[in-house]
């Protein structure tokens, strides 16, 4: 039977996440990034999800990095290797992470999200992130817009239910 762990990210896993954020995105974080997050910044935690198969070995199958500024968390990235995607994987790691920066401090999350990324918004307001405004050719590569979605408060209990669904 298959496990998905829930762990920190590290220096070993940057091959893996890079793979993951290349399929995800049209404008993916640059490779030397994650090093600088998990090396330079203080204020990141970088986490990821890791897929075991009996008889393969261990792969990452998803990352976050969430930015803890004052009582803030800031989402920067969460992307799910496309094929492991509708798996429940995505919520379990941000469940994780937020309930880790609840830890260090943080009441409440920030994050954007593409206008036309409809299951990443479907996800966020699961947790309860609600749209707040819009930040015009956010993205740009391709000037979309995004839509800027905070949760307030961040509620461990919830966190709790969501982590353990799936």
């Amino acid at each position: 039977m298959a496990h998905l762990h829930l762990r920190p990210m590290t220096l070993a896993d940057l091959d893996q996440v890079n793979t993951i954020e290349q399929t995800s995105f049209p404008t993916p974080w640059p490779e030397n990034a994650f090093y600088h997050e998990l090396t330079q910044n203080q204020a990141a935690l970088c986490w990821v999800a890791e897929w075991d198969e009996p008889g393969q070995s261990p792969i990452v199958v998803a990352d976050i990095v969430i930015w803890i500024i004052l009582d803030e968390a800031h989402i920067a990235t969460l992307a799910v290797l496309p094929e492991y995607r509708g798996r429940f994987i995505g919520q379990r790691l941000l469940a994780r992470a937020l309930r880790e920066a609840s830890k260090a401090g943080a009441t409440q999350a920030l994050l954007e999200v593409r206008v036309t990324n409809q299951a990443a918004q479907k996800l966020y307001r699961k947790f309860g992130f609600e749209v707040v405004g819009i930040r015009p050719g956010y993205y740009q590569n391709t000037q979309e817009d995004a839509l800027l979605m905070t949760l307030k408060p961040i509620v461990a209990d919830k966190l709790a239910l969501l982590l353990e669904q799936g």
